[in-house]
């Protein structure tokens, strides 16, 4: 643990309640930005050359109204781009490129094509983020990057005996603070465009270390707010949506309870134990069916084996529904890290 002074943490669930309702609310963190002198035009030129238009029309239609002229010059970059690699693979002839069995022209060329188009914008990523502290002007975070694709789960492992560096990543990752330096992204759209409400609400459910639930509500009324709060237009009653939710998760009545899955539901989430907490909240992060799983340090309180099954439910919903959704777990763990698919280590 450091040696610094514990700071006063704000009541995580409060502070994304109030967020999630109020799109005038700004970020509660005050971090002062470094600039860096270091030209990245480069490691963006690569992104920017194997873009899909369509994915960035539809990144460009979620951003409608935020006047970016910039979006759309990248777009049609990235059309041309593509399109002279469509044409040259269309006029490759035979004695260049081998055909199949069948006498068709092989489509492993358009299939990688394919796949870079999709890695060019990840779900998540964070580019030469720098973060100073606001007294000392120390760096908390210098020129960090690193890039989450979806459909994979990542765990990211940070120094146990920096509590700063820790609290300043997931304040950045969840939209909570902004780099004046460097950027944050959610596939082409970097986070400080969207509001609080669009991010929290639709893009990125956020499970706190303290387990953002609210104590006073049952288990249902837990998703049920949150549903509600997000301003969602849903297929389903919400209330119906909260009972699928919880039976996904694995929040049941044991074998020897007489009760129901709607009776146990409504029993308030302070009355239960620390692995059905942790449930509920998987299921209150993903009630409005966001694009990223953003986990602090989701097993502190658990044991050994209920550990393991919440990091099995973790990254269980990289498979959403109708999408592939991007998991990423903050924790100081080696263990924890290398539960998920891949590991992004940000110790020294």
């Amino acid at each position: 643990m450091s040696n610094q002074e514990p700071q006063e943490r704000t009541d995580p669930v409060e502070e994304l309640d109030e967020l999630m309702t109020d799109e005038s609310a700004e970020p509660g963190m005050s971090y002062t930005i470094e600039y860096d002198d270091t030209d990245r035009a480069d490691a963006g030129a690569d992104d920017t050359a194997a873009a899909d238009p369509e994915a960035i029309a539809a990144a460009a239609a979620d951003d409608a109204g935020t006047g970016d002229e910039e979006a759309e010059a990248v777009a049609n970059t990235a059309a041309a781009a593509l399109d002279e690699t469509l044409h040259a693979g269309a006029g490759t002839t035979s004695a260049d490129k081998p055909d199949d069995a069948d006498g068709t022209d092989d489509v492993d060329d358009v299939d990688d094509v394919d796949d870079s188009v999709f890695r060019a914008y990840p779900m998540f990523s964070m580019r030469g983020v720098t973060v100073a502290d606001a007294k000392t002007g120390e760096h908390i975070w210098n020129d960090l990057t690193m890039r989450c694709e979806a459909g994979t789960s990542y765990g990211v492992l940070v120094d146990a005996h920096n509590t700063r560096q820790h609290d300043t990543l997931v304040a950045l990752m969840a939209g909570f603070a902004h780099p004046a330096e460097g950027s944050v992204m959610t596939k082409s759209t970097p986070l400080h465009d969207l509001t609080p409400l669009e991010l929290r609400g639709h893009r990125i459910g956020v499970l706190l270390q303290q387990f953002a639930l609210r104590g006073d509500l049952s288990a249902a009324a837990n998703l049920e707010y949150a549903m509600d709060a997000s301003n969602r237009n849903y297929l389903k009653p919400i209330a119906v949506l909260a009972q699928e939710l919880l039976t996904r998760v694995g929040f049941a009545p044991c074998g020897d309870d007489n009760v129901t899955q709607a009776e146990r539901s409504r029993a308030l989430v302070r009355t239960l134990g620390a692995v059905d907490r942790a449930r509920v909240m998987v299921a209150r992060a993903i009630a409005t069916d966001p694009d990223i799983v953003l986990a602090d340090e989701p097993t502190a309180t658990l044991d050994e084996a209920d550990a393991a099954t919440v990091l099995d439910l973790l990254r269980a919903q990289v498979h959403g529904e109708s999408k592939q959704r991007t998991v990423i777990v903050v924790t100081t763990d080696p263990h924890v890290a290398g539960a998920m698919d891949e590991t992004i280590a940000l110790t020294h």
